[in-house]
C-alpha cells in the first residue's frame, strides 16, 4: 500500500469505522481529520492539574509493525494508525520504552504477522 493522505484515511476507517477519536496501542489519543498534523490538539476542560483545561495532541501518522529496516512492508496488516508521538518514539526500532512502558515487536503464533507487545 502506497502510504499518503487517502490511504491512510481508508486504514482508518477499516479499523475505526466513522469514530472521529481513536486511541492508539499505547493509549494516545488520535482525531481522524488530524491525520499528519503534529500541531493539532483538542482541548479537554477536566484532564490538567487542578482542573484546568490541557491540550492533548492528536495527530497521527502510520506506523510499520515490523519496521522497513527489519524487513518489514508497507501491508495492510503491518500497518497502524499512531499518535505522532506515539510513532516518533517507536521510530523504527523492535524495541522500545514510550514513557514508563516497554514494548517489543513480535510475530503472532502461526502467522508472519508482527504485532506490537507491552513486556513490562
Amino acid at each position: 500500500m502506497k502510504i499518503n493522505r487517502a490511504s491512510a484515511l481508508r486504514l482508518w476507517d477499516e479499523r475505526y469505522g466513522d469514530q472521529r477519536f481513536a486511541v492508539d496501542f499505547h493509549g494516545s489519543l488520535m482525531c481522524r481529520e488530524a491525520y499528519g498534523d503534529p500541531n493539532y490538539y483538542v482541548v479537554d476542560r477536566n484532564a490538567g492539574r487542578f482542573n484546568l483545561p490541557t491540550k492533548i495532541y492528536c495527530g497521527w501518522n502510520i506506523h510499520h509493525i515490523l519496521p522497513m529496516a527489519h524487513g518489514g512492508t508497507n501491508t495492510r496488516e503491518n500497518l497502524l494508525c499512531t499518535n505522532i508521538a506515539t510513532n516518533e518514539a517507536a521510530e523504527d526500532k523492535i524495541t522500545f520504552w514510550i514513557d514508563d512502558c516497554l514494548y517489543q515487536v513480535k510475530r503472532t503464533q502461526g502467522s508472519s504477522e508482527h504485532e506490537i507487545v507491552r513486556i513490562d
